[in-house]
């Protein structure tokens, strides 16, 4: 069978379209689409507070975040209210360095503030960021649902990174009065290995929703500027599952983001160009987890969140192992390969409107 011929991507033109225009679901705008002025204009205009979110997992990330501090940095006055590492390890060391040198970014240890439902709980990449939005909500008192919080991934490739990955999801979120969403998508200089097996899969699911997901130029991208609201109002997966469980329940419209619209519906997609970041390595390894064990964390999300929407069902189901069973060449030289076991599947965290004293808070109470 012959390949179809490429189609070019439309990008929206937000000054057309105007601030109270309807929007497709998964719109696609272009990061240089706003500039510095139009989105401090916009935050002044409408006195919405800003904040950015560096999600680390150990401290060996600081070089790199420096990097990326300092490209930013130039932005955080007027416009940013806040900056944060949220950070799921025991010892910053030195990210400490980086809050003194940049004064608006504040360190959150996940371990010294748990929520009560997270006690316990491994800090993945989603339990830290869950972590940090219910400290915004409960002890700095951030209870606007319009305030615009954006999380960034702390790996990315500097010579990538530039003001228009701030400035056009933010931008658009501001513009547009029907999106509380604007996720980051580009094309790796190598395709996203992950990326592109998710998306056959989808291909041959045969749900509405997930077909519309294969709209994304990018699927699993972790950077994403949204409202309060939304965030407040999200499931998150403690790890690796994150950002394909916060697709389906936008593509299954089980969040319920506004009644007359689905969820999708308010979600725009902004184009960088290209961007790379440090690749996991293919295979684990008892001291580091590898694409593999990422994948079967995606993969286990897909299919239980399908499971439990009613789309898909298996015939004779018995309990899931949890684990993969991966080889490797072992210890020892020779002919003596090992079996590594390796756990997938991660805990789902409800959305943090659902604690009662997250919801008062949100309510002004």
């Amino acid at each position: 069978m012959a390949l179809m011929q490429p189609q070019r991507v439309e990008f929206l033109d937000p000054r057309r379209l105007g601030q109270n225009g309807s929007f497709p679901a998964l719109g696609p705008v272009r990061a240089d689409a706003f500039t510095h002025d139009d989105v401090l204009a916009l935050k002044q205009a409408q006195s919405r507070p800003i904040h950015v979110v560096f999600p680390v997992k150990d401290a060996g990330e600081a070089a790199n975040l420096d990097h990326l501090l300092t490209l930013l940095d130039p932005l955080a006055r007027p416009l940013l209210d806040g900056g944060w590492i949220a950070f799921g390890g025991e010892d910053p060391g030195p990210l400490l360095e980086l809050t003194r040198r940049f004064r608006w970014l504040r360190l959150f240890q996940a371990h010294e503030f748990p929520p009560p439902d997270q006690m316990g709980q491994v800090w993945g990449k989603g339990a830290v960021m869950r972590a940090l939005l219910y400290h915004l909500i409960h002890n700095e008192k951030i209870v606007d649902p319009r305030t615009i919080i954006q999380f960034f991934d702390a790996d990315i490739k500097p010579s990538n990174f530039n003001l228009t990955w701030f400035l056009g999801p933010v931008g658009t979120v501001l513009w547009f009065h029907a999106v509380e969403a604007a996720k980051i998508v580009y094309f790796r200089p190598r395709g996203g290995r992950l990326n592109t097996f998710l998306r056959s899969l989808l291909a041959i699911l045969p749900h509405e929703g997930m077909q519309r997901l294969q709209k994304l130029i990018y699927l699993l991208s972790g950077e994403m500027a949204a409202t309060l609201k939304f965030w407040s109002s999200m499931p998150i997966k403690t790890g690796y599952g994150i950002e394909i469980l916060l697709l389906l329940s936008l593509a299954l419209d089980k969040v319920h983001l506004h009644p007359d619209k689905s969820d999708l519906e308010q979600v725009a997609q902004v184009f960088v160009g290209t961007m790379d970041h440090r690749h996991a390595p293919l295979h684990s390894t008892p001291e580091q987890p590898g694409l593999d064990r990422m994948a079967g964390n995606v993969f286990y999300t897909v299919f239980e969140t399908l499971e439990q929407a009613g789309i898909i069902s298996w015939a004779g189901k018995k309990s899931i192992l949890r684990q993969l069973v991966l080889p490797t060449p072992g210890t020892e030289t020779g002919w003596n390969p090992e079996w590594l076991e390796v756990p997938v599947g991660e805990t789902t965290l409800s959305p943090l409107k659902e604690l009662p004293e997250i919801a008062a808070a949100l309510r002004g109470e």
